[in-house]
């Protein structure tokens, strides 16, 4: 990679002066025409009515519900991200369950749950493995996301066969410009961590358009067997049949290799000394738990997608796919060498349907799958297991906008059916799940939210989810608060949940309630940005649960610079991360520790062409570890560099 980044640089400085198009606006064309006239507005890219004879409207992908939470990519275009779980830290009631080392299975927490609590979509279709019912984000193409959009609490159970308590839906880039569209991006940190990534979009004939990207990532060992290499592809092809259909065939392809070492042996070295920290953040001589094992990943997936507008104020989606997903545990100790496969495929359409008619609107959601996973164990094979389910979900949502739009009261149910069978027995699950929300958009930019639902999991116990909250947003100021409840959830983590028979644990119902809080103000050139989550009512789990609290601050200089030439968002990050009750390999249920740490962080966007990215991480050098035991990194320094290529 560092041999090809200066011809890269040889071949941007040019056109970095020469483009004039806006780089983040520029895949929010609303209008496809056949002609050279370039578009005006690129705020709402609006084109003269004389040259909108003979044109195509596109139709776009739209969030589930207009109730969701929403991170747009203009946020995380200046953030300092690893990877695409990193976007969900701007979310207030969003942990990560840090493995330190890059390309590492982290756990997102989000309303309090993790791994087997929440579903993961892109564009409204489900992406968990389906036999773990959890996802691996590394395997999100990044570059590749639009924006991200987090669903209610209460809501959450309407999407997949799990009624998983929380929903989050990728929303992907979706490039309808009438301009062929390039960008590259680059970038490089410490113990050879890398990543370059290219996307390209062109209208190839008349009413067909083609986009893909690629990224590869890597890095060296910095722990014993904690290397990581992976590539992600993705391709689109869009054909607008007329304004009222549009149609996309799409392909992803995921392979990734990643060392999982388990971190620190501390019980090794508690045997050599009572002082484990001399040892435990020395890199060098530092024993790890797993120190030849490494799990492979090979995933094919399939699509294709007709967007319809059957009617007025009508949308429909329908969604056809296929997905392969291969993992492959390799453990070589010994001369014992143990591999184990699990590979898993699924069939599967969806439906999402919308409908407003006056003052009413209606959803329905459909999905029917079939699976199938086969568990190889090379030398245990009287494990091998093989797997066969199917399940049908439908969900539908009924609302009012009243009093122009003033109130907006909705009620929701979803019925589930699935079927499983392996090598010995066969089972049947059916659960149901309803709720209510009301959303008030006050005067001035000040909107309220309450709901409640109640829904069965798979082991038919019945949980209850409540959540209210309001947000208020001007110019200069931004005010998000939720404040959440959720009884009796059984949460089902998965201690080992990619390239291995998972292990789950199940823990007794619980409870839990959180607050969420973001709060930004801006005034002159200076921006502060905080982020806090508290959870002060958790009852009934007795291992990992996310931090009692998280805490961000940043001051950052924010504005335009040098006669509007240089977007500048520069200035100093604070972590604080509360005591954390957690789970660590040999060592069982341990306490975390409070930790922090300050970042500095520039990003400066030039002429809307490049971003140039610096960040200089961990300032003061502190030692401590989100996760027992992964000793996150020291003071480093990253930099990149993203821009734009042909007009």
């Amino acid at each position: 990679m560092r041999k090809t980044l200066p011809i890269f640089l040889l071949l941007i400085i040019p056109s970095i002066y020469s483009q004039s198009s806006d780089s983040l606006k520029v895949d929010t064309v609303s209008v496809i025409a056949r002609y050279d006239t370039l578009l005006v507005d690129d705020s709402t890219r609006v084109m003269n009515k004389s040259t909108t004879v003979d044109s195509l409207v596109p139709i776009r992908n739209h969030p589930l519900t207009d109730l969701s939470r929403t991170i747009n990519k203009k946020v995380f275009y200046f953030y300092n991200y690893w990877y695409t779980g990193d976007f969900l830290r701007t979310f207030s009631l969003n942990f990560i369950k840090d493995l330190a080392f890059l390309g590492q299975p982290n756990e997102s927490f989000i309303y309090g749950a993790g791994f087997g609590g929440i579903s993961f979509m892109e564009d409204g279709v489900l992406w968990n493995n389906r036999y773990t019912n959890s996802l691996d984000l590394n395997q999100v193409q990044s570059e590749d996301v639009d924006s991200i959009e987090i669903i209610p609490s209460p809501r959450g159970f309407l999407y997949g066969p799990n009624n998983n308590p929380v929903s989050v839906n990728f929303i992907m880039k979706d490039f309808i410009s009438t301009e062929p569209y390039s960008r590259i991006k680059y970038y490089e940190g410490p113990y050879g961590e890398a990543m370059i990534d290219g996307i390209f979009s062109a209208q190839i004939y008349e009413k067909w358009k083609l986009s893909f990207g690629v990224t590869n990532r890597s890095a060296d060992d910095r722990y014993v067997n904690s290397a990581y290499s992976s590539w992600l592809v993705n391709a689109k092809l869009k054909y607008y049949l007329s304004n009222s259909i549009n149609i996309t065939a799409l392909y992803s392809y995921v392979d990734t290799d990643v060392g999982l070492n388990g971190g620190v042996d501390v019980d090794s070295i508690s045997k050599v000394t009572n002082d484990i920290n001399t040892i435990l953040y020395n890199s060098i001589i530092a024993p790890v738990v797993y120190p030849a094992r490494i799990n492979s990943v090979l995933n094919h997936n399939f699509g294709l997608r007709v967007q319809t507008l059957p009617f007025d104020d009508a949308r429909a989606e329908l969604s056809i796919y296929y997905k392969s997903n291969s993992n492959e545990l390799m453990n070589d100790m010994d001369t014992l060498i143990a591999q184990n496969t699990d590979e898993n495929k699924t069939y599967g359409v969806s439906l999402n349907y919308n409908h407003h008619i006056g003052d009413m609107s209606f959803q329905a959601l459909g999905t029917y799958e079939d699976n199938n996973t086969i568990e190889n164990n090379k030398v245990e094979e009287i494990y091998n297991r093989t797997y066969d389910y199917n399940y049908l979900s439908v969900s539908a949502i009924f609302s009012l906008q009243l009093l122009n739009n003033f109130l907006i009261p909705s009620i929701f149910y979803n019925y589930s059916i699935k079927d499983i069978s392996d090598n010995s027995s066969s089972s049947s699950f059916k659960k149901s799940g309803l709720g209510i929300d009301l959303q008030i958009n006050f005067p001035k930019n000040f909107i309220f939210y309450f709901g409640y639902s109640g829904y069965e999991q798979s082991n038919s116990q019945t949980t209850s989810t409540i959540e209210f909250g309001g947000r208020y947003n001007n110019n200069n100021l931004k005010i998000d608060l939720k404040i959440f409840s959720r009884k009796d959830f059984v949460p089902y983590h998965v201690l080992q949940p990619f390239g291995r028979t998972p292990a789950f644990i199940e823990a007794e119902p619980g409870n839990i309630t959180g607050l969420g809080l973001i709060f930004n103000y801006s005034v002159w050139k200076l921006l502060l940005e905080t982020n806090t989550s508290h959870y002060f009512d958790i009852e009934g789990y007795n291992f990992y649960m996310p931090p009692d609290l998280q805490f961000t601050c940043g001051v950052f200089v924010n504005d335009m610079f040098f006669d509007n030439n240089l977007y500048l968002k520069a200035g100093f990050i604070y972590y604080y991360t509360g005591n954390i009750k957690a789970l660590a390999t040999n060592s069982g249920v341990v306490d975390v520790e409070p930790s922090n740490k300050l970042d500095l962080s520039v990003a400066g966007e030039i002429r809307k062409v490049a971003i140039v990215y610096f960040a200089w991480e961990n300032l003061f050098n502190n030692e401590y570890f989100i996760t027992p035991y992964y000793p996150m990194p020291e003071r480093t320094i990253r930099f990149g560099v993203s821009w734009e290529l042909f007009d």
